[in-house]
């Protein structure tokens, strides 16, 4: 069935739990669906520094087409080295994540050893610490995302950003300027939505540390049209921008919004990453990659428990029920089953076919799945079916399961199989679709 709500955008990501202990399978079968249902298209995972989050919940969510973005929150000033951290980035790159965002709120006093603030030259000891390790990302084949400012800041973070383009143009990091996203929280402030918006073209009485009275200033959600300001100015392009924290205030000066105030302004977001339109009060701009919502749960005895979507998975705020309702239609997207009409039972051979039972599993550029692998178990075990991940040899079989949609295998190459006189049946979803529809076969 497919999916159909006029508010729902191939935008919308979530940031997952604010630990590093929720990685497990169990994990996967609890929230991989409901993040299928709310269709969620970015999740950002923290990562210690010293332990990979499992490549097979990476897997996972790569393989149920949500993309990770991973988040390391190094401390300051004593982060790793680039080689220390080079084996961790390697496996990241080689299990298919894209995109790394290293530290968090650099420019923030929370952020650093009291001694360390409180010495010169703030941004320059930063990017002595980013420049190496945001290269060991480039050079790993992944995209670095720079680390996303506390809005305002103990350091404004305008000048802190503004600093760091300026330094990284006088230090030559070209391939780093040509390659590299930025992360940007835009939490409300509490302000209204449309708060800040047309930016510092529009609000041009504006200082550091000083927004006069009946202004605005980047305090709020269109925080990216300030940074886009910046980088317009000083690299004349635009750089690919990854919205956090939507929806909240702030994480860290409290005060939340009523449930009710909550799914208003989530409505109001995902409307404005839907529309096209030139008033930057009504649209989100094609710079802005993805828009990821905070946060999609927590333990109960957290300190962002006031901030979730969910209590746990049976329990959703009116956000997640908003964007859960959805109209369904008849489609081959999700959870289909497509099936010439004979059963694992019926399955016979001819001259042509001479292997009985093939079941046809995808290959991805990052490698195999781990999740199908596992999904496909209590199926291989019932019906001891031919494994492969090769259509060519696929055909040779009488009968073929067809593990994946579109996006695995094409309309043409199921269409490839039947026509060559195989009994294709395929099975598509998230990784929990599958393994419950192989398990009922």
């Amino acid at each position: 069935m497919k999916k159909t709500n006029s508010i729902q955008s191939e935008r919308l990501g979530m940031h997952y739990f604010n630990d590093t202990l929720h990685y497990t399978n169990h994990d996967l079968v609890d929230w991989l669906p409901i993040l299928k249902q709310m269709n969620v298209s970015t999740l950002i995972l923290k990562s210690a520094a010293t332990r990979a989050i499992p490549e097979q919940f990476i897997s996972a969510l790569i393989g149920a087409e949500i993309t990770p973005v991973i988040q390391i929150p190094l401390p300051l000033p004593d982060s790793p080295s680039a080689a220390d951290m080079s084996a961790i980035l390697e496996a990241y790159a080689r299990w298919g994540i894209r995109y790394i965002i290293l530290f968090d709120k650099p420019n923030s006093n929370s952020s650093w050893t009291s001694s360390a603030w409180a010495q010169q030259g703030l941004v320059e000891r930063f990017l002595d610490k980013y420049i190496p390790l945001a290269n060991a990302v480039l050079h790993a084949g992944m995209t670095p995302i720079f680390p996303p400012l506390e809005p305002g800041g103990s350091y404004w973070d305008t000048v802190f950003l503004k600093s760091a383009i300026t330094s990284l143009l006088r230090r030559k990091q070209n391939a780093l300027l040509d390659s590299m996203a930025l992360a940007a929280y835009a939490f409300t402030g509490g302000h209204p939505l449309a708060w800040g918006a047309g930016g510092p073209k529009q609000w041009t009485h504006n200082l550091p540390y000083f927004t006069p009275e009946n202004s605005q200033d980047e305090c709020g959600f269109h925080v990216y049209e300030w940074y886009d300001a910046i980088f317009q100015e000083m690299l004349q392009k635009s750089l690919p921008i990854y919205l956090l924290g939507a929806g909240i205030k702030n994480d860290s000066t409290g005060g939340s919004y009523t449930p009710e105030e909550h799914e208003q302004i989530v409505r109001q977001i995902m409307y404005a990453l839907n529309q096209k339109s030139d008033r930057p009060d009504e649209s989100v701009p094609d710079y802005v990659v993805s828009c990821s919502f905070y946060r999609l749960s927590a333990t109960s005895d957290s300190q962002e428990a006031e901030f979730v979507w969910f209590s746990d998975k049976d329990h959703p705020c009116l956000a997640a029920q908003m964007l859960s309702k959805v109209e369904t239609q008849p489609c081959d997207t999700i959870s289909k089953v497509e099936s010439a009409g004979k059963s694992a039972k019926e399955l016979k051979t001819d001259a042509a076919h001479p292997i009985q039972h093939y079941l046809l599993l995808p290959h991805y550029e990052w490698g195999i799945s781990d999740w199908h692998l596992d999904a496909i178990k209590p199926f291989v075990k019932k019906h001891q079916p031919t494994i492969g991940f090769s259509v060519n040899e696929a055909m040779h079989a009488a009968n073929v399961t067809l593990i994946g949609g579109e996006q695995s295998f094409s309309t043409a190459v199921y269409e490839q199989l039947s026509e060559n006189g195989c009994n294709v049946e395929r099975i598509s979803g998230d990784g929990t679709t599958i393994a419950t529809l192989l398990a009922e076969r």
